[in-house]
Order: C-alpha cells, then sequence, then structure tokens
C-alpha cells in the first residue's frame, strides 16, 4: 500500500508534466489591456509620488489624491472592458450548467445580451453626466470634470462592444457536453 506522500509526488510530477507538455498559449492582449497596464502604472507612479510628498517630504502635492482618484475610475472601466472581452465578469453559472448543451447555449446568449443592454443604458447615463458635468472644474486641477467621464463613457463603450462580441462568439462556438468545475483552476484530474 502506497503512502499519502507517495500519492501526492506521483500527482504533482503528473501535473507538472501536463503543463510542460501543454502548448505555450499565445498571450491573449488587446488595445485595452495595453491601456489598463499604462493607466495601473501611472496610477501607482502618482499614488507613490503622494506617498513620498506626504510622508518623506512632509509637503503634500494638492493634485496627486484627486488624479489618483480619478485614474482609478477610468481604470475601473477599462478593466471592465477586458473581462467583458474574456467572458470573465462575475457570474452565477449554476443553473445554465445543469442544462443540456443547446438549452445552456441559447441561456448565455440572452444573458450576455442582457448584460450587454445594461451596458449600453451605462452609457447613455454616463453621456449625460459627462454633458452635465461640462462647465465644473475638477477641485484642485483647473480641467473640466467632463473629461474624467468622458474616458469612462470610453471605457464603458468599450465594454458594451467586447461584450457583445464575446457574446456573438460564444454562442457561435457552442456550449461542450460536459462543463468543467471552475473550483478546480485549470487542473485535469
Amino acid at each position: 500500500m502506497k503512502d499519502k506522500s507517495t500519492d501526492d509526488e506521483d500527482l504533482f510530477v503528473a501535473l507538472t508534466q501536463e503543463v510542460a507538455d501543454a502548448p505555450e498559449e499565445k498571450a491573449d492582449l488587446a488595445p485595452e489591456d495595453w491601456l489598463s497596464v499604462l493607466l495601473f502604472w501611472a496610477l501607482a507612479g502618482v499614488v507613490f509620488l503622494q506617498f513620498f510628498s506626504r510622508y518623506i517630504l512632509n509637503d503634500s502635492i494638492a493634485w496627486t489624491e484627486e488624479i489618483a482618484r480619478y485614474m482609478l475610475m477610468v481604470l475601473t472601466f477599462t478593466g471592465s472592458a477586458m473581462a467583458a472581452r474574456r467572458g470573465t465578469h462575475i457570474a452565477v453559472e449554476f443553473i445554465p450548467t445543469m442544462l443540456r448543451p443547446s438549452s445552456r447555449r441559447w441561456m448565455f446568449l440572452a444573458a450576455n445580451l442582457f448584460a450587454t443592454g445594461f451596458y449600453a443604458i451605462l452609457c447613455w447615463l454616463c453621456w449625460q453626466v459627462a454633458e452635465a458635468m461640462q462647465f465644473q472644474p475638477m477641485v484642485v486641477v483647473d480641467w473640466p470634470l467632463s473629461w474624467v467621464y468622458m474616458a469612462i463613457l470610453a471605457g464603458l463603450v468599450l465594454t458594451t462592444l467586447r461584450a457583445l462580441q464575446a457574446a456573438i462568439l460564444r454562442f457561435r462556438r457552442g456550449e461542450p457536453e460536459r462543463v468543467e468545475d471552475p473550483s478546480l483552476g485549470g487542473v485535469h484530474l
């Protein structure tokens, strides 16, 4: 009889070999990925500048907090476009996974079109807010606040388009006969 440590080692070796034998996947990068990375590092730089000026120099730079807040807002919506393109927005898929593939296919299409419609409504509302803020300046920096909302609107438009694209691609591709358990995280047993 094998002991547990030997079984664990065999499993580890098998999984390591499976990963090593798998073909190297091409990076799935799109313009919103690069924009999000750029925004993330710019935000990190602004926050570091804020920290450095406040705690090291004892003289806080006034604009860093406001700009960091607005950059985080824009980053949220460019990241939303990334998630929409990859189909990784949070969703409850308990009921659809119990259905036959043909029914599951139509259910996911309906859910994705519903989400796309919701994003389109958000675009319209964001456009209205951006128009209303056209003459409202930011608190510290003398720029129109509508610039922030226009950047958010760009992220929402991209999210809407990517969600529609993902819905169409998933519907065309069809659903597999057996749905993999997402709790395994890609581990094949």
